[in-house]
């Protein structure tokens, strides 16, 4: 979302991010898929750029429709990755250089 509103000028900015969350907020797949063509068709000429790149990555964003049932403070969070980030910064700052691939394989087993 960052990189799609960096194509939006600054007075609009907060009106537009309102109406690109929409998006995700919606009901189901089909009703995230409607609106966001509408949205696209709304603001295609004022935010060219912006619009590419909601369209670009739009399917991938989606995806979470497919799932059953999510857990929202899971998917909303990046404590998870953040953790793992810190757990490889350890260990990795421990060996220093790997000597070979095999090594730093080793290292997350």
């Amino acid at each position: 979302m960052r990189n799609i509103l960096a194509h939006v000028s600054g007075k609009n900015k907060k009106s537009f991010a309102a109406k690109l969350k929409q998006i995700w907020l919606q009901p189901d797949y089909e009703s995230a898929q409607k609106y966001a063509n509408t949205f696209m068709n709304e603001h295609e000429v004022q935010y060219p750029q912006a619009i590419y790149l909601l369209e670009e990555g739009l399917e991938e964003s989606l995806q979470f429709f497919s799932f059953q049932e999510i857990d929202a403070r899971k998917i909303s969070s990046t404590n998870l990755l953040e953790r793992l980030n810190r757990e490889i910064r350890c260990r990795t700052r421990v060996v220093g250089i790997f000597p070979s691939m095999d090594s730093c394989h080793k290292l997350s087993h």
